[in-house]
């Protein structure tokens, strides 16, 4: 039964595709249209601290009104799964979290984790959820979870554009948290990452996979190594003429060279990790 309703999901994504075709509309043009025009409750609440700097009271406003919203919309985890997320936000502005993993984080984060477990084929709902809670997770659970999202996402390897965008977003959040806490994982990451991208055109994943080897090699000890690794990836941005991404990825190598740097003084890296509130 269940080989069935897997054959019937795909038939009528095959049927869905040929009839944009017939329109004229790319998958890319639908895709655009679908999130201008419908925007969804999750992504309108995250805009409430999405680029701006995270203060405590900021975080608390934000916790009150998604209450209200849980209060009026009974039933809907999204607005739980948000609370979490504020409740994190402020154990770490109050500063209680005094290091990583922190079994206070984990212990709020375990409803998402035991929900994304629950759901056999993850769309960019359950990656966005992912990205958002990833900070509050032990690393070892971080990158079992994240092996998991690629292999749920299967279904959709062919069809939608966008959510193989958010994938990505997912493995390099995961990556930045794993390369300076379990930099075996992080490797083994980054082959997960190069072999889901082996057959994918998007050449902005591919430039962030060869910079982020570099990364990878820099915080294992091989500097040179790891800074002619990263300037392949900074050297074909500027040949492509993108400026803007070739001057970001410079800073962010200075930042990395710098750490090791720091490491050799005696100085000890804090052990704080990369929070994406970005969806």
């Amino acid at each position: 039964m269940e080989n069935l309703k897997k054959g019937k999901q795909i038939c009528l994504f095959h049927v869905f595709f040929k009839l944009l075709e017939k329109m004229h509309v790319s998958q890319a043009e639908f895709e655009f249209l679908l999130l201008e025009h419908n925007e969804n409750y999750l992504s309108k609440r995250i805009k409430l601290i999405d680029n701006q700097a995270i203060t405590r009271e900021l975080v608390q406003k934000f916790y009150k009104t998604i209450k209200k919203d849980q209060l009026e919309n009974q039933g809907d985890n999204t607005s739980e799964f948000l609370l979490i997320l504020a409740s994190g936000l402020l154990l770490l502005l109050n500063q209680e979290v005094k290091k990583w993993p922190s079994t206070e984080l984990y212990n709020l984060a375990k409803p998402v984790q035991d929900y994304l477990l629950g759901v056999e084929t993850w769309g960019i709902y359950e990656l966005q959820i992912f990205t958002l809670i990833s900070f509050m997770l032990p690393a070892e659970i971080l990158y079992l979870l994240t092996k998991l999202a690629i292999k749920r996402v299967q279904l959709y390897k062919h069809s939608l554009l966008n959510i193989q965008t958010q994938l990505m977003h997912v493995v390099w959040t995961s990556f930045s948290t794993l390369v300076y806490e379990q930099p075996t994982s992080a490797y083994k990451l980054l082959n997960v990452a190069e072999k889901h991208l082996m057959n994918n055109v998007d050449l902005t994943e591919k430039i962030t996979l060869i910079f982020n080897k570099g990364w990878y090699e820099i915080e294992i000890g091989h500097i040179t190594k790891g800074v002619r690794q990263a300037n392949i990836a900074i050297d074909i941005y500027k040949s492509l003429g993108y400026k803007e991404q070739a001057i970001n990825l410079s800073k962010q190598l200075e930042h990395h060279i710098r750490r090791q740097d720091e490491k050799k003084q005696g100085y000890k890296p804090d052990g704080s990790r990369v929070i994406s509130i970005y969806i």
